[in-house]
């Protein structure tokens, strides 16, 4: 009897619409006018400070960063605000910081909010996104906190100098100037790329309060606690580097994509995009506004997991219960094994089969895409083709390579044996994953943690359905939700940060994703006729 499979078919294209609109939810907002109200941040205003900051390379002790100073004097002085500078001939080279301080209704003595962004650029590049748009980002800040209501903090503006010659700018603040004991939290923005949406990843350890407070106050939330645990096995440092070291408690916020243009001549006004400049400047408008009406005496907190959903929703829990939580799919795999057998929809041969082959598939999709990429950047580079300029099409088609290759091999392992028991074994290396990296990275957990429990709440439920029918799809849909909405941003983000060069290694969020929604790929794995032997 021919198995209906239309129900599936209909699953997985409602499956692809979830998936785009996770994808399309991390877009940055629209940009502000210039003419916007003058209380919200309008990155057409900020837009003026870009094109006046980068019109050409300015690296610490250059002519050219003196012209960027005298421009930040006098704009900070068109806010209406008094700036001073702080300068050093000391230490390997000598720097020039430019503060502010925006005096709150608060009496003196208060903790003070710190806004940070380093205004020197490489020789390479005249830094329009690293760090023209912090810097401006942080004057039009100032502008609107001053259009405003007084606040009941203070605000503190450090323009820092030779950040790119090794942080020396933020060390003399925090070393030698004495507002630096007054600052309960810092905001630090900076960039690597152009466009795309601003993360705020990372945080100061004890984060616990400070996520909260983001959580709470961010207009379009952003943020991940796997970017925490990444960042810190990278030999990266921005000037929160400095900070925390210094023993102060902050957030930073950068964008990424458009990797290519990073310290490079074409990193221009021209090639910066206005949204990614808005996103970046409200949510540091924002988090300022509301630091600056909280007490910041104490602002640390337990550490937590957090991780932000559609750009709207950021769901944070504390980092102590990602062990326990991390036990829980591998005892609903166990129990989903037991009602498959019962039902017998699983046999225990196609489950181990299952499991020995999700590997196989995720070696050999990384293998495949390795000689792709390699034989493909050798055809690009005999026709004289800047390949990190198309990084993006390039990375597509590495996908594409991978998911087919790993579609292939478990639609292989699929044939004479049933798809739930294929897609059990997979979902078995996905439990093992969130139990490990709950010990080891727990920031990374939930995004195995989280899918694997739904897939297999899913998958249960459609095991107690009718095989072939809507409801048995959509049980199984509805179960690969979350890994639809967490994986496919997730990997975008993860592709348009990484060099071309780690193109075969980021297959493996590639594979894992297709683990974790194999249930509902049954009508691309499966076989079109009904199992007798299931």
């Amino acid at each position: 009897m021919t198995e209906k499979i239309w129900p599936g078919w209909a699953g997985i294209v409602l499956g692809v619409a979830v998936a785009s609109v996770a994808v399309l939810a991390q877009e940055p907002p629209p940009a502000e006018p210039a003419d916007a109200p003058a209380t919200v941040f309008s990155s057409g205003r900020a837009m003026k400070h870009v094109e006046a900051i980068a019109r050409q390379p300015h690296p610490t002790g250059s002519p050219s960063i003196e012209e960027v100073r005298e421009t930040l004097l006098a704009r900070l002085r068109e806010i209406g605000l008094d700036p001073q500078i702080q300068t050093s001939r000391s230490g390997p080279k000598p720097v020039t910081n430019i503060l502010v301080r925006l005096e709150g209704k608060g009496p003196r003595g208060q903790k003070a909010v710190l806004l940070c962004a380093h205004h020197d650029s490489v020789g390479m590049g005249p830094g329009a996104g690293d760090n023209a748009s912090g810097v401006a980002s942080v004057l039009e800040t100032l502008r609107a906190l001053k259009a405003g209501p007084k606040l009941d903090r203070d605000v503190i503006a450090l323009f820092d100098d030779g950040e790119e010659a090794g942080l020396l700018g933020a060390n003399l603040f925090v070393n030698e100037h004495p507002w630096a004991k007054d600052v309960g939290v810092v905001i630090n923005l900076d960039a690597r790329g152009n466009h795309g949406p601003s993360f705020m990843f990372e945080t100061s350890e004890k984060n616990g309060w400070l996520v909260r407070q983001f959580a709470e106050a961010a207009p379009h939330p952003l943020a991940t606690s796997l970017s925490m645990d990444i960042y810190r096995l990278m030999p990266n440092d921005t000037n929160l580097t400095v900070f925390k070291k210094a023993g102060l408690d902050g957030i930073n916020f950068a964008f990424g994509r458009g990797l290519s243009y990073y310290h490079s001549p074409d990193d221009t006004p021209a090639n910066l995009d206005p949204r990614t400049l808005q996103h970046q400047g409200e949510n540091a408008l924002a988090m300022a506004r509301h630091f600056a009406s909280l007490d910041l005496e104490d602002v640390k907190g337990d550490d937590v997991i957090y991780f932000t959903a559609l750009n709207r929703t950021t769901f944070v829990y504390p980092v102590t219960l990602a062990a326990p939580l991390a036990l829980i799919p591998a005892g609903l795999w166990l129990l989903v094994v037991l009602l498959g057998l019962a039902r017998r929809r699983v046999k225990f041969g196609h489950l181990i089969v299952g499991m020995i082959v999700w590997p196989v598939a995720l070696v050999g999709s990384v293998f495949a895409v390795g000689g792709f990429w390699l034989v493909l950047r050798d055809i690009l580079n005999n026709f004289g083709v800047p390949y990190l300029r198309i990084d993006m099409p390039i990375v597509a088609a590495c996908t594409v390579v991978a998911a087919l290759v790993t579609l292939a091999i478990e639609r292989r392992a699929a044939q004479g044996r049933s798809v739930e028991s294929i897609s059990l074994g997979a979902l078995a290396w996905l439990a093992v994953l969130a139990s490990v990296t709950a010990r080891d990275l727990p920031g990374m957990s939930y995004v195995f943690t989280w899918p694997t429990l739904a897939t297999l709440l899913g998958l249960g439920l459609a095991l107690l359905m009718p095989k072939g029918t809507i409801v048995e799809a959509e049980a199984k849909l509805l179960g690969c939700v979350p890994a639809l909405f967490l994986f496919p941003p997730l990997m975008r983000e993860a592709f348009e940060g990484l060099n071309l060069r780690l193109a075969a290694p980021m297959m493996v969020l590639v594979v894992i994703f297709l683990g974790a929604i194999l249930p509902m790929l049954g009508p691309m794995i499966g076989q079109r006729r009904t199992e007798r032997s299931t």
